[in-house]
C-alpha cells in the first residue's frame, strides 16, 4: 500500500524464516528477517538508514528503528506485538540526532475521527477489490471460533491475517 501512495524504496521484515514466503508476496524492495534488520537496512541504504518505520512489534525492534532512521526520520510506533516492556526515549536523544517518535492507534482515532479512518478503510477496501493491494488470507473463522483464532493469534501461530465471518452467507 505504501508504494501505491507514493513511497520510494519500501523494506519489510519477518520474524521467522517460515514468514519469508508470505512475505515475499507483498511488493517490498527487500525483505529481511528482524534478527538482522538493522545491519540489513544500514546495507541497503548505503548506511544512510530511512526516512520512515512503522513499528506493530515494539521491544528490541524499536530501539533498533530509531537507530536507522535518517535525520529528520520518524518512528511510528502502531503496536507491541512482542509484548515486551515499551523502550524509553530520551528528548535529548531525539533532538540531537533530529529523529522524531510519534504513535498511531487506529481504535482510537476511529473514535475520535471517524469519518476519516471509514472513508480511509473504504479507500483500502476498494484497492483490494480492484488487486492493486492484497492481504495474505491465514484461515476464515465463524465467531463459534473466535477463542481458537485468538488462540493462534497469541501463539504467533499465523501467517497473514485471520477473519471472522459474522454471518452464514
Amino acid at each position: 500500500m505504501a508504494k501505491k501512495l507514493g513511497a520510494g524504496k519500501v523494506f519489510g521484515t519477518v520474524g521467522s524464516a517460515e514468514k519469508m514466503k508470505c512475505g515475499a508476496s507483498f511488493d517490498y524492495d527487500e525483505l529481511f528477517l528482524r534478527s538482522d534488520f538493522k545491519k540489513q537496512i544500514l546495507q541497503a541504504t548505503e548506511q544512510k538508514g530511512v526516512h520512515t518505520v512503522f513499528d506493530p512489534v515494539g521491544g528490541d525492534m524499536r530501539e533498533q528503528s530509531l537507530e536507522v532512521l535518517r535525520p529528520f526520520g520518524q518512528l511510528i510506533v502502531v503496536g507491541n506485538a512482542s509484548g515486551k516492556e515499551d523502550v524509553p526515549f530520551s528528548s535529548n536523544q531525539l533532538w540531537m540526532s533530529n529523529k522524531s517518535v510519534s504513535g498511531f492507534a487506529l481504535g482510537s482515532y476511529a473514535q475520535t475521527a471517524p469519518q476519516i479512518v471509514g472513508k480511509a478503510a473504504k479507500e483500502a477496501l476498494q484497492m483490494l477489490a480492484r488487486k492493486e493491494i492484497h492481504a495474505e488470507i491465514f484461515g476464515v473463522f465463524s465467531l463459534d471460533e473466535v477463542i481458537d483464532a485468538h488462540v493462534l493469534l497469541e501463539g504467533k501461530n499465523t501467517v497473514g491475517k485471520l477473519l471472522l465471518r459474522i454471518n452464514n452467507e
